[in-house]
């Protein structure tokens, strides 16, 4: 049996709330199971959650929402709720993904060079207003589903549309579109540094989306490492229940199906950049209460018993009563359909599986930077209670004062 001195980690339960600001000011209130009138901050802690994901825009194309003001707002009520805090760099002016990764408009035009200083001027802006506001983020996020690149598309506001602009200049990990995956590791690496320049302890992560074709996301990281990319953590998006006609039941199969999928796409690309790897991204189809909470239990089961999985994040669960952004109808785009709040109000049974596990309670209950972990014959990891404790991922740790791998 061997004794590790290792900093305390329970499994990260988070929820992106990003919108929660732009509803209150709209006149939304949130509610707990009682019927309460509750903070959205202290009713994800009341719902289980330990850490809050929150989006920043570069200008935010309506109201300021998302933008730095509004992230440090967030930012401030989650740490007042004792939430660790995920900053999610979009590095354009409204949401980037597979889909779209627009250059912000007063960016437009720039070198590779001049794109990457403003990459690292945002990051630096943004983390330097949380710092002064003493907020110290645990995570960060370069960018926001790169799995083609990033700062690499242009938005048509007559036509209410996205297109991909074709030249060397461009984050493109598409050689026929932009400069590939040299260009696009230096723009995530001008982030990645400027973000440890500020905090220099900050976790940084490459975010993906995960698609239910994928198995393995091993070559993406295989192209990016060899272009120099850096990286403390993945962040994978994944929303396991696809809908279909058929209804609940099916749904929840076909579920719970993708998930064993995920598992697969984990342990292949821990194998591959050996890195923790977090879910950043989730959701079920709010219409499906019971099978979305069958499917996110299960999700968060196996996610749970992962050596290499820190943490389930689901995205905008506050939404509810069809409530949508403003500038959602300027765009012409449909409500979110994979909130897990009920239309009055309060959290639905989809976000019970976000309780934490009486292992997880305890642990947290203690509130210490160190505890002593104990590796037995029989695989598990015990804490210095005696009590089976999440299993450490692989790494060099500290014990007595020397340098130990496990």
């Amino acid at each position: 049996m061997s004794g590790l001195a290792v900093h305390a980690q329970s499994f990260n339960r988070g929820a992106d709330i990003s919108w929660y600001t732009e509803m209150v000011a709209g006149g939304k209130s949130f509610y707990n199971k009682s019927g309460q009138k509750t903070e959205c901050n202290a009713l994800m802690k009341e719902c289980g959650m330990n850490a809050i994901r929150l989006r920043v825009w570069v200008e935010p194309s309506l109201g300021g929402w998302c933008g730095t003001e509004d992230l440090v707002t967030k930012a401030l009520a989650a740490k007042a709720s004792d939430l660790n805090v995920l900053v999610d760099f979009h590095y354009s002016d409204f949401f980037a993904d597979p889909s779209r990764q627009a250059i912000p408009s007063a960016w437009q035009g720039s070198s590779l060079d001049e794109l990457a200083k403003h990459v690292a001027d945002h990051t630096t802006e943004v983390l330097t207003a949380l710092k002064n506001a003493g907020v110290t983020p645990k995570w960060v996020q370069i960018g926001n589903e790169t799995r083609n690149g990033m700062l690499y598309s242009k938005y048509d506001a007559s036509s209410k549309s996205w297109s991909d602009i074709a030249n060397s200049v461009t984050g493109s990990t598409s050689s026929a579109k932009g400069g590939g995956w040299k260009n696009y590791a230096t723009l995530s690496n001008a982030g990645y540094d400027a973000a440890k320049a500020v905090f220099p302890e900050v976790i940084c992560m490459s975010h993906l989306d995960t698609r239910g074709s994928d198995s393995d996301l091993s070559w993406w990281f295989t192209a990016f490492k060899n272009a120099g990319g850096k990286l403390d953590m993945v962040g994978l998006s994944h929303y396991p229940m696809a809908w279909n006609s058929n209804g609940e039941n099916q749904a929840t199969t076909n579920g719970k199906s993708r998930n064993v999928n995920l598992m697969t796409i984990v342990n292949n690309t821990y194998k591959t950049v050996n890195v923790p790897i977090m879910i950043v991204e989730t959701g079920v189809y709010c219409e499906y209460t019971k099978g979305g909470k069958d499917v996110m239990q299960d999700l968060m089961d196996k996610c749970r018993a992962s050596e290499v999985v820190e943490g389930v994040f689901y995205w905008e669960p506050e939404q509810y009563n069809w409530w949508k952004p403003a500038i959602y109808s300027t765009i012409g785009w449909s409500n979110y359909n994979m909130c897990a709040f009920l239309n009055n109000g309060r959290p639905s049974p989809i976000l019970d599986p976000f309780q934490p596990t009486a292992e997880e309670a305890a642990e947290e209950a203690a509130n210490v930077s160190s505890l002593t972990v104990e590796t037995n014959s029989d695989g598990k990891t015990y804490n210095l209670a005696g009590q089976a404790v999440r299993p450490v991922r692989p790494g060099i740790y500290i014990k007595d004062g020397k340098k130990v791998l496990h």
